[in-house]
């Protein structure tokens, strides 16, 4: 009777041993995800764990979720300095002049990158979006070394909801390494230039990395997710926004082979930039102009152009409204003769359209 019960004793002692164990486990995987939300910690966690660990990075320690400004600052982020200049390297790009990296350069840089990431006792991991349309945007993770770097990308970046990133069928992935070696800093480049550190991004891979300070460079990051996002915004219907000139009309009617027409030229302060894109893409400027012909051809929509500029200045924004009014009445101005700038705007127009594209420029676009 007694070697029964002692076994029962052993193998109870055995079991509770185990659920201790097993709670001490759990207790550090929740340490481990400091500031999820109370009511699905743990669904939250393990989710957020999983989803960090299929982009290459293992969660060490710690990591911090979709922060709010002031909590970031309570943990240290700040404003740093504004860069310029930094590095980007881009691979499939179409539009020449922006560095190239190879698809085998990519995947070295991505590997030690990744490594770094999981060295770190404390990520930052935040989610956001290119656009403020739910329809037509592309979401963001960033997993970050530095509370700093997603201060900023944080001003860059629509906040999105949770969640949403895991729904998503092609979210973009950047990856903060503000502390790794100067090594792989050094991976793609040196001189003065590379100081600072260096971005590089993968279009097919929907993937960008910031290494060293090159977060603090706004305006080489608004162009690095340019070219990763439009693949993605073209496909859900997004476009570039168009500029200004003096020589056109404050208000005009098109039609959709003259909106694309003026899309696919791109005119803008005396410079002609390809369906307004001057940052690394992807995609061929005729794809997208034929694209938007399709679309307002296709749905019939009513397209009109607006001149911001008049007089050498752009207009303010009650001018602005006015010619929405205006344009709501359906009360255009008519215009019965041709002022001699726009003659001369449409030569060159058609200058630069038939020697930047020659025979692929499609019939129905005209000025």
């Amino acid at each position: 009777m007694l070697g029964p019960l002692r076994r029962a004793a052993v193998a109870a002692g055995a079991a509770s041993a185990s659920a201790a164990s097993l709670r001490q486990f759990q207790c550090a995987y929740h340490r481990s995800n400091e500031r999820l939300l109370p009511c699905r910690d743990q669904e939250v966690s393990y989710g957020l764990n999983w989803a960090i660990a299929g982009r290459g990075v293992v969660v060490k320690d710690k990591v911090f979720y979709n922060l709010e400004k002031s909590e970031l600052q309570k943990g240290g982020a700040a404003y740093t300095e504004c860069l310029s200049g930094i590095p980007l390297h881009v691979r499939g790009n179409v539009i020449s002049g922006i560095p190239d990296v190879s698809r085998a350069q990519f995947a070295k840089l991505l590997k030690l990158v990744t490594f770094h990431l999981s060295s770190i006792s404390s990520l930052y991991v935040q989610d956001g979006a290119v656009g403020s349309s739910v329809e037509c945007d592309a979401k963001v993770r960033v997993i970050s070394d530095n509370p700093s770097a997603v201060l900023l990308l944080s001003n860059i970046l629509w906040k999105t909801p949770d969640r949403s990133i895991s729904h998503d069928t092609c979210p973009l992935t950047i990856y903060v390494a503000s502390s790794i070696s100067a090594n792989v800093r050094n991976s793609l480049g040196s001189g003065s230039q590379y100081a600072n550190g260096f971005a590089a991004a993968d279009i097919e891979r929907s993937s960008l990395i910031l290494c060293g300070k090159a977060f603090a460079d706004s305006a080489m990051l608004k162009g690095a997710l340019s070219a990763l996002t439009a693949p993605v915004l073209s496909a859900r219907g997004g476009l570039p926004f168009p500029g200004c000139t003096d020589a056109l009309p404050a208000l005009s009617k098109l039609s959709p082979g003259q909106a694309a027409y003026h899309f696919l030229a791109g005119y803008c302060d005396g410079k002609f930039i390809p369906a307004y894109s001057k940052d690394p893409s992807p995609l061929d400027p005729i794809a997208l102009a034929n694209s938007l012909f399709s679309h307002l051809k296709e749905d019939n929509t009513p397209t009109y152009l607006i001149n911001a500029k008049s007089s050498g200045k752009y207009i303010d924004g009650k001018e602005f409204v006015r010619l929405i009014e205006v344009l709501l009445s359906n009360n255009l101005p008519d215009r019965k003769s041709e002022d001699i700038r726009v003659g001369e705007l449409k030569g060159k127009y058609k200058s630069f359209l038939s020697r930047k594209f020659g025979k692929y420029l499609p019939k129905e676009f005209s000025f």
